[in-house]
């Protein structure tokens, strides 16, 4: 059982928090309970009068040949209870305003309806659309893009040949789900994946553009609402054998960020406002996101439309694609491609090194196995230091040393900040397993640092490490609780007046799950004894609210207990427990 403690006030009331999920894992749902409303003799439940109706707008689009992405409007932007979508026989309860159906029959036709709800469980009339998916699915999104493209559905898609996984040494970062297939999924709190194919300018297309990069992905997602995000960055050597990107970005970098409310450009550290806004995405949504280069400026769309834009007089005709993802856990990775002039990939790999120790002086990062320079034929030594004075750093690869250059951009060497260094070496190597070091007279040491191996073509080494994950079972959507004094005096806070009566709020917390757990009800407990039980018949989403007679009550400390029973017991229960204190007489 997991509890989680908080301390809020509201209307002169001292409240204590927590939530509690209880799981079961039966294999079959458990027969059906009785479960009737009753409401203790000092309770009133004030219904909602808000009136019922129907989503508008329905719209199909498809991202591949067995998928339908469904997309409507809520009537007067309004979708507190959550939806009902139908097809093919399925049943799916969602909070947002999305869904994606997968595996589909590419040539059958799919009906599709979409019903709103309220808080206790009606449905409104349905909107309905159809579509077959394959005459759905629009091909021309590829035009201009370097074939072949790369799907992530297994481990082989991130071939060395084509991508480098910066985890930080965390095998644990990627995974993949049954959706369409497989799609992979980001499952640690920072990841990179730096494209080996080079991105070069080509002839401007119709719309001017000279380069871009696209991708097809649900995200960003995350464990905690509104905190995740990806970046797609366009970096030009050396910046592309940096490790996890972060500002200050490299000097003509074009790094577009994306986060659940809308995107924005850097163009080397300089940051540009927001563009559009969006609604936040919703898991195993995908949308298909395009970075642009065009003569002087980058824009950014969004299944095809524009949510960000900036001045762009770039120095470059080549760089290197790169996807980082940070508190994105969930998101899900389907498609990727370049456009542009077409070039070969540049076969690398990456060997973690760090953090240092202290040996005769030196800094060691530790040593590169020979079967990992087998065929290569060069290797640039990159780290993240900090120095207590500034002097030159030299690295040494075995026996062999180079000077290091400080990757741009260069800020001087500091003890309290971080300076990425790097230098190359050519191989094969004179030393067997070299050890890797930095000298200094300024006294060096490294917190991060990594090789990059420039492979033949020819190279194998292990593919990442993909976990296979079910998909995620409905969600039972936890409550948010909130109790408030008829009076609303908050002059003898934090106690609560022994007369009159409180208003008790109960409300699904709006979750961008998949899909939503059908709700059975709700209760409520008072210092143990039943409050209130209040079927909501199948419900998503909605808000409960009770008048509850405080005068009967004794002084001192008392406990609510709300919990939200879904239809389906296996799935587990959300309880919210709250603590007042009544003011003695």
């Amino acid at each position: 059982m997991e509890r989680r403690r908080l301390i809020a006030a509201v209307g002169g009331l001292a409240l204590l928090g927590g939530a509690v999920v209880v799981l079961r894992n039966e294999s079959a749902p458990p027969p059906p309970q009785a479960f009737e409303r009753f409401l203790a003799d000092t309770v009133e439940h004030v219904p909602d009068t808000q009136r019922l109706a129907a989503p508008t707008g329905l719209e199909l689009t498809a991202l591949d040949r067995t998928s339908l992405r469904a997309t409507w409007t809520a009537t007067d932007g309004i979708g507190h209870g959550g939806f009902e979508v139908r097809w093919n026989g399925r049943t799916r309860l969602v909070r947002g305003t999305e869904t994606e159906l997968t595996d589909l029959d590419a040539n059958a036709d799919v009906h599709v309806e979409v019903r709103a709800l309220d808080a206790m469980g009606n449905r409104s009339d349905a909107v309905t659309a159809a579509a077959v998916p394959r005459l759905a699915y629009d091909e021309t999104w590829q035009d201009g893009l370097v074939q072949p493209v790369d799907v992530f559905d297994g481990p082989e898609s991130l071939t060395a040949r084509r991508w480098r996984v910066l985890d930080g040494g965390d095998t644990d970062c990627l995974g993949l789900r049954p959706l369409n297939g497989k799609r992979l999924e980001i499952t640690c709190d920072v990841v990179d994946l730096q494209s080996n194919v080079p991105v070069r300018f080509g002839t401007p297309a119709p719309d001017g553009t000279t380069a871009l990069v696209s991708l097809t992905t649900d995200g960003p997602v995350g464990n905690r609402p509104g905190e995740g995000e990806f970046l797609i960055a366009l970096l030009p050597d050396p910046a592309q054998d940096l490790g996890h990107l972060a500002r200050p970005f490299p000097p003509d970098a074009v790094v577009l960020r994306v986060t659940p409310f809308g995107a924005q450009f850097f163009v080397g550290d300089v940051e540009n406002g927001m563009g559009a806004t969006y609604a936040p995405p919703t898991p195993g949504v995908r949308h298909r996101w395009e970075l642009r280069v065009k003569p002087g400026v980058v824009v950014a769309l969004r299944d095809g439309e524009k949510v960000a834009m900036a001045t762009a007089d770039l120095p470059w005709t080549s760089a290197r694609a790169r996807m980082a993802f940070r508190q994105a856990q969930g998101t899900h990775l389907d498609v990727f491609g370049v456009g542009g002039v077409p070039g070969t990939p540049v076969a690398a790999s990456v060997v973690p090194l760090g953090p240092s120790t202290t040996e005769d002086g030196a800094a060691v990062l530790g040593n590169v196995a020979d079967s990992r320079l087998a065929g290569a034929s060069s290797v640039r030594v990159v780290a993240s230091v900090v120095s207590q004075r500034a002097a030159p750093i030299t690295v040494e690869l075995g026996t062999r040393s180079a000077p290091a250059a400080v990757m741009p951009p260069d800020l001087g060497l500091d003890p309290n900040r971080p300076t990425v260094v790097y230098a190359d070496f050519p191989l094969p190597s004179p030393d067997p397993n070299p050890k890797v070091k930095l000298r200094s007279d300024g006294g060096v040491s490294a917190y991060q640092a990594h090789a990059v191996i420039a492979d033949g073509q020819d190279a194998r080494h292990p593919l990442p490490r993909l976990t296979d994950r079910e998909l995620p079972a409905p969600l039972v959507p936890p409550p948010s609780v909130s109790v408030v004094h008829e009076s609303g005096n908050d002059s003898e806070f934090p106690r609560f007046p022994n007369r009159g009566k409180v208003r008790l709020a109960v409300e699904f917390a709006d979750t961008r799950a998949r899909e939503v757990a059908a709700v059975k009800g709700v209760e409520v407990d008072l210092d143990g004894e039943r409050l209130v039980v209040l079927p909501t018949n199948g419900s998503a989403g909605g808000r409960h609210e009770f008048l509850v007679d405080v005068s009967g009550l004794a002084g001192g400390r008392h406990d609510l207990d709300v919990r939200v029973l879904p239809v389906d017991e296996r799935r587990g229960v959300q309880s919210y427990e709250q603590t007042f204190e009544i003011r003695p007489l």
